[in-house]
């Protein structure tokens, strides 16, 4: 019944905040539809593996699972740091080529852009190859324009399926989605303005998986503005949770990998004990994502909720967990932010490098 009620509580989280929202929203918001296919992909294994129930997705299982994955960044056990960095690179070429194809007239290439960047509050927020990650693309879905939109498409229509099966009957009532400030759209290109993130210090490719890292913090961060309702709050707390465990994870691993090119706030951050605790939290990221509680199941009594299994794993309250990772996610990301818009030594920031878009 909690896995249940964690289940449901997602769907109807990531379902209220996009649900009839205009397009604009919805294409910054694409970390947020990671979250949903992660959760969706998860509880459709749960619940064929302990009821025999077969929630009908209807998406490509393989982008749907490698849209789950992506958020496991570098922790992910069959590509690693070095496997996510190249497929980051297979991403890049792929998209730099659907937009500077080979037979083009190059004496137009000053007018081609090919990296989208959305900005919320005035910092970057997602930007088009972190779409492409987040949402499962491979480099052959990436290179032609004619393969993105119908497997986005899909994967979207899968998430609807999975939440209207949990949702349906739930007796939890769907609302309008909570108002997002407003987004600004710019336009760069990947060559020009990803060596000017991180101080000039990274790869393209592994400066565009980190932009990606931030983007899901940043998105989660923004979880307290969608709490509409009770259950909306409910999945704003395991959202910030999950993403702040990930991504603390990813930068961890690449600080353990190359600690030369860490700016000194964020390895600060990462030996505080604070972020020590997050990171021994592990069974409860394990719990709530795959939804299997069985190593707590005898010290859960009938009736019990969330809040109970949280309790259970960190022998804490539930709200002085959500308090404590809500603050240690806001710091995160801020000092993340401060140091991916750090630029070169003598060179132009990565603000600078973005544009309005041309007018339609």
């Amino acid at each position: 019944m909690i896995a249940l009620e964690v289940a449901r509580t997602d769907m109807h989280y990531v379902s209220a905040s996009l649900l009839h929202a205009p397009p604009e929203l919805v294409a910054a918001e694409i970390a947020l539809v990671q979250y949903g296919a992660m959760a969706a992909y998860e509880s459709q294994l749960y619940f064929a593996r302990t009821l025999g129930r077969n929630l009908e997705a209807d998406w490509a299982p393989d982008t749907a699972k490698a849209a789950r994955m992506s958020g496991k960044f570098f922790a992910d056990n069959k590509r690693n740091l070095d496997g996510v960095v190249s497929h980051f690179d297979e991403l890049l070429k792929a998209n730099h080529g659907a937009f500077f194809p080979a037979d083009r007239a190059m004496q137009f290439d000053v007018l081609r852009d090919d990296l989208s960047v959305i900005t919320v509050d005035g910092r970057p927020y997602t930007s088009l190859i972190s779409a492409h990650y987040l949402t499962g693309l491979g480099p052959a879905h990436t290179a032609s324009f004619d393969e993105v939109g119908p497997a986005i498409r899909s994967l979207s229509v899968g998430i609807g399926n999975i939440a209207g099966a949990l949702l349906q009957n739930s007796g939890i009532a769907m609302h309008a989605h909570a108002p997002m400030p407003s987004v600004e759209f710019w336009d760069a290109t990947s060559t020009d303005a990803l060596p000017r993130l991180f101080g000039g210090g990274l790869s393209p490719s592994l400066a565009a998986a980190l932009l990606t890292v931030q983007s899901i913090a940043a998105t989660a961060e923004r979880g307290t503005a969608r709490t509409v309702c009770q259950w909306c709050e409910a999945g704003a707390r395991k959202h910030r949770f999950v993403a702040l465990f990930q991504s603390l994870t990813a930068v961890t691993i690449l600080r353990d990998a190359r600690p030369e090119v860490f700016s000194e706030d964020m390895i600060a951050l990462l030996a505080e004990p604070e972020t020590e605790w997050l990171l021994a939290q592990s069974k409860l990221r394990n719990a709530l994502i795959h939804l299997g509680m069985q190593d707590i199941a005898s010290k859960i009594k009938p009736g019990e909720t969330l809040d109970h299994v949280v309790a259970t794993y960190t022998d804490l309250h539930a709200d002085e967990v959500a308090v404590r990772v809500s603050d240690h996610l806001s710091r995160f990301v801020t000092i993340l932010t401060k140091w991916m818009l750090t630029p070169p030594v003598d060179g132009n920031s990565f603000m600078a490098a973005l544009h309005r878009p041309p007018a339609d």
